[in-house]
């Protein structure tokens, strides 16, 4: 009897040795997927954020003269170049990605060389030219743009080892539904627990990484397993939050994107919704900018977008968005604010803005101006599309108005 049931058995054995052989084939397929990416994910995402960082201490620096900031842009440009070395001295870096990362490296040189000479030039006393700071933003474009390259070039092996982690899984819920349809109790048992503690772990990475893959750098993956799969996860997670990062920001002012601010608007109705707590959106257009790029070129009006953008963030909270919403157009939500406060806000942005000169040649300055637009939630929209038709209808009152003001939904 002893032996009939061991050769009943058999089978189910087997079959535990050939699922236990899948498991662990599994296991290596997600890590590929996970741990082949962390050499270059995570430090390429470090490394885009700080380049495009940088010309901050540069323009706060020109602007004050503070030898902190000057300080602070060495201390930067030390940091990024020992984030290169370490990437480069990466010896499971693979060829292709070590292409793409030299030729940031060359750049990312010739930037820094052109930042010191900015810095040098203005230590000296000699007048900074507007074509030496337009050659810093193109160097600093271009960088980026090379560590763009390396991203998508990840992106596509990612897809490439999903695939295979995804034939893997397919292969083991095979296996354990003809275990379970052997009808043993202990196949039963052993499916059960193979269920709880291998496929929900694995639909989750499997899940995770297709969305990620796709382009949902928002998906987190919500397991609490303290094995290799909670691991799995965790290391997922983290490189996720950082390449997040990267695709919310607009990288010429450093501000939400207009698709991560349209996210953010969503997400504060339905917060709104729970508090009942009211809550302002604001769009803000810059008056005949087409002229500033008509007379003085793009350089000058990318660079006037980015001392406004710098601008916009000093006057909101915390707890407020700021985001470039179009070309010239720039948006706000402002949480918890009732319609008078917005309108206080909009006004004094406004002022700041017509009071404030430009540089936009060598010592040569311009005066803009800026036309806004607000609604406000729930008195004038009931949801976040109809709050951006409201904002922008008093925004085209605005500018109709004769521009330079300050218009509420609930005026017109």
């Amino acid at each position: 009897m002893l032996l009939g049931t061991g050769l009943m058995l058999l089978p189910l054995l087997l079959l535990g040795i050939v699922g236990y052989l899948l498991y662990l084939q599994t296991i290596d397929s997600f890590e590929s997927v996970i741990q082949e990416s962390l050499p270059v994910g995570l430090p390429v995402s470090e490394l885009h954020r700080d380049i495009l960082q940088l010309d901050m201490p540069l323009d706060r620096y020109l602007l004050s003269g503070s030898q902190r900031e000057r300080q602070r842009f060495g201390k930067q440009t030390r940091d990024i170049d020992r984030q290169f070395t370490a990437l480069l001295n990466n010896s499971g870096l693979l060829r292709e990605y070590r292409r793409d990362i030299s030729r940031a490296a060359a750049s990312w040189r010739e930037l820094v060389a052109l930042g010191k000479a900015i810095i040098e030039r203005d230590r000296t006393g000699h007048t900074i030219l507007l074509a030496d700071i337009t050659h810093f933003e193109e160097q600093q474009q271009k960088t980026s743009r090379i560590l763009d390259e390396v991203y998508t070039t990840l992106q596509v092996e990612i897809r490439t080892n999903y695939q295979n982690a995804l034939h893997n899984q397919q292969q083991i819920q095979v296996l354990l539904l003809v275990v379970f349809l052997a009808g043993v109790l202990v196949a039963i048992h052993i499916g059960n627990r193979l269920a709880r503690q291998v496929l929900r772990p694995l639909t989750l990475l499997r899940e995770g990484t297709e969305r990620f893959g796709n382009g949902d750098l928002s998906h987190r993956i919500e397991l609490e397993n303290r094995d290799e799969f909670g691991q799995l996860a965790n290391t997922f997670n983290n490189m996720a939050d950082e390449l997040e990062f990267l695709a919310s920001y607009d990288s010429l002012t450093g501000l939400l994107n207009k698709r991560e601010f349209e996210l953010r608007l969503q997400d504060e109705v339905r917060r709104a919704k729970r508090s009942r707590h009211p809550f302002v959106l604001l769009l803000m257009d810059l008056d005949y900018f087409k002229q500033v790029n008509d007379t003085y070129g793009h350089p000058a009006g990318d660079h006037t977008l980015r001392v406004l953008s710098s601008l916009l963030k000093k006057q909101v909270r915390e707890s407020d968005y700021v985001g470039r919403y179009g070309g010239e157009e720039f948006g706000m939500i402002l949480t918890d604010t009732s319609e008078k406060d917005a309108r206080d806000t909009a006004e004094r942005i406004r002022q700041l803005v017509e009071e404030k000169a430009f540089t936009i040649s060598d010592n040569a300055t311009i005066n803009i101006t800026v036309s806004a637009g607000l609604a406000c939630y729930p008195d004038d929209a009931a949801n976040a599309e109809m709050l951006i038709a409201c904002a922008d209808e008093a925004l085209y009152k605005a500018k109709d108005a004769g521009r330079n003001r300050v218009i509420s939904f609930s005026d017109i």
